[in-house]
């Protein structure tokens, strides 16, 4: 049986991550080699020093990355450099992808060569994409996989892109990306207190509406509806957890949320399968 996964290792891709919201930590241990297919793309905005190339099986997904958006359909590639803040929309079901992550320990050597460079972002000839497809296809398929294997995949797949595609030149530092790192932070660090876009916006020195307009560009969503997401994350990390003892409304309010209506509403918005089963009782 085909080995399809929904599961990145200490996450699950059940709507929400279980782990980080954003700094993806795990992507970045050492020599962390990671490939599988995926049939969900993880939707909350994040960011690693890791690379992370995504390639499109079947159907299409919608990326965004710092800001910009691109669509993406079966036999294109997305690559994502280091410290790029990026998220996928989930809106078609029949879709299938293999994901790979290259850790930056792993990149040490690839970064030396490659000084002030960076790999394209979307990879759209599908032609040439047939000779990655058969690279990643050929690891996923291995019946049994080490480190010095993957090394050896992993630095393939690269030439490969290189050989097609070769590199850009990295430009001066991304103040738009640094922006969106910052303002998610501060969301991570907050959402279980009373923030508001006033407040936030205050925090950052900048005008209600400027903010609201920096972060809708830089993060690509807007203001609430990303706190409403973390705070969504952490409400079902709390729910699924077997050790919990909190009450839903103590649930509510470690999560930012005022009350129990709110957090009903906003998990059967994203229709939650655990929305009226026992464990929210």
């Amino acid at each position: 049986m085909e080995n399809i996964t929904n599961s990145y290792p200490e996450k699950t891709l059940k709507g929400y991550p279980k782990d980080k919201t954003v700094y993806e930590d795990f992507a970045d241990g050492s020599f962390y080699l990671f490939l599988e297919k995926h049939t969900f793309f993880l939707d909350v905005p994040h960011y690693h020093d890791s690379l992370e190339i995504l390639f499109v099986i079947k159907g299409e997904t919608i990326v965004h990355i710092n800001g910009a958006t691109h669509n993406l359909s079966a036999g294109e590639v997305f690559v994502c450099n280091s410290q790029m803040v990026h998220f996928y929309e989930n809106y078609e079901e029949d879709k299938l992808a293999f994901i790979a992550v290259l850790s930056s320990k792993y990149l040490r050597t690839f970064r030396e060569v490659y000084k002030n460079a960076n790999l394209p972002t979307v990879l759209r000839d599908k032609k040439a994409n047939e000779e990655i497809y058969k690279i990643l296809d050929e690891w996923f398929n291995l019946k049994q996989r080490n480190t010095l294997l993957n090394c050896s995949y992993s630095n393939m797949l690269l030439n490969k892109i290189i050989e097609l595609y070769g590199v850009i030149p990295i430009g001066q530092e991304d103040e738009n990306n640094v922006l969106a790192i910052n303002f998610i932070n501060y969301v991570n660090e907050n959402y279980n207190k009373d923030i508001t876009l006033e407040s936030a916006a205050k925090h950052f020195g900048y005008s209600k509406e400027y903010f609201s307009k920096k972060f809708k560009q830089t993060v690509d969503k807007n203001f609430l509806a990303f706190v409403n997401s973390v705070r969504i994350q952490k409400a079902i990390e709390m729910i699924e957890n077997p050790n919990n003892k909190l009450t839903v409304f103590e649930v509510c309010l470690a999560c930012g949320f005022n009350n129990t209506s709110s957090l009903y509403r906003h998990l059967k918005k994203i229709e939650y399968p655990l929305y009226s089963s026992k464990n929210l009782e």
